[in-house]
């Protein structure tokens, strides 16, 4: 259902309701956002450059390429709008991305107003991350990137030890979890950070997103003996001209858990 209301300082071109809530998507200043009934961007896009990462966080959230520049099989828990599911394609011409989004009502709105690509290297899976995750094959992915969010905040099955061990068992030895943490929440943001250390130990980092209230947590596979940043500085400077984003920048942030 459309409609030309103002909502969140822009204009609603978008708004339905699942059994979860509402699902919006408002155009403010050449920006298309998705919001879930709060002001709170879930996924936004720039309609005149639609392939850039247009959030800082989402540009974060790919901080984990630093350690595996070249990702072959990619899990996305979350799919929002699709940006980063959009973005991998269209960086890695070899890569498969598995996404997994609980409503499909998100899914058509990814494809319908974000442009999702029909593409036989992306296969959508409606249902939850946490039972997704739990089955998929151990070792399977290089890079595992989990943004899971409601409109109240992290979902409570996601910070959770069940999960984070399943996630860890998801990534091959090379390969590397991001996670975007409820950064606002200290009491979520510190059991995140023990989650890390727990399922990952000696290799976990987070990153906070500058002047967001975002932080990304990741964890590395077993093949990382310890987590020297330092060391991938000559990867950032190639990463920021490959991919048009500020990885070296995202490196010197990065602090070891």
């Amino acid at each position: 259902m459309t409609n030309n209301n103002r909502r969140y300082g822009g204009r609603l071109i978008y708004h339905a309701r699942d059994a979860e809530g509402a699902l919006e998507v408002v155009e403010t200043h050449g920006v298309r956002a998705l919001h879930f009934g709060t002001s709170p961007k879930q996924s936004a896009m720039s309609l005149d450059e639609p392939r850039r990462l247009e959030l800082a966080y989402a540009r974060a959230m790919l901080s984990g390429l630093l350690f595996v520049p070249r990702p072959s099989r990619v899990l996305i828990l979350g799919l929002g709008g699709g940006t980063l599911a959009k973005f991998i394609l269209d960086h890695y011409a070899e890569c498969r991305v598995d996404a997994v989004e609980r409503r499909p009502a998100v899914v058509s709105i990814a494809r319908d107003y974000f442009g999702l690509p029909s593409d036989d290297r992306l296969a959508v899976h409606v249902g939850e991350a946490t039972d997704f995750v739990s089955r998929c094959l151990p070792k399977a992915y290089d890079l595992v990137l989990v943004d899971a969010y409601d409109h109240q905040g992290m979902d409570g099955s996601i910070n959770a030890e069940a999960f984070f061990r399943d996630c860890a068992g998801s990534i091959n030895g090379d390969g590397v979890l991001t996670i975007n943490l409820w950064g606002t929440h200290a009491v979520a943001l510190r059991t995140s950070n023990q989650l890390l250390r727990l399922c990952f130990p000696g290799r976990c980092m987070r990153l906070a997103v500058p002047n967001r209230g975002n932080v990304i947590g990741l964890g590395l596979g077993e093949n990382f003996q310890s987590v020297t940043p330092s060391a991938y500085a000559a990867t950032a400077c190639a990463l920021d001209v490959e991919l048009g984003m500020e990885m070296s920048y995202f490196l010197r942030n990065l602090r070891v858990l």
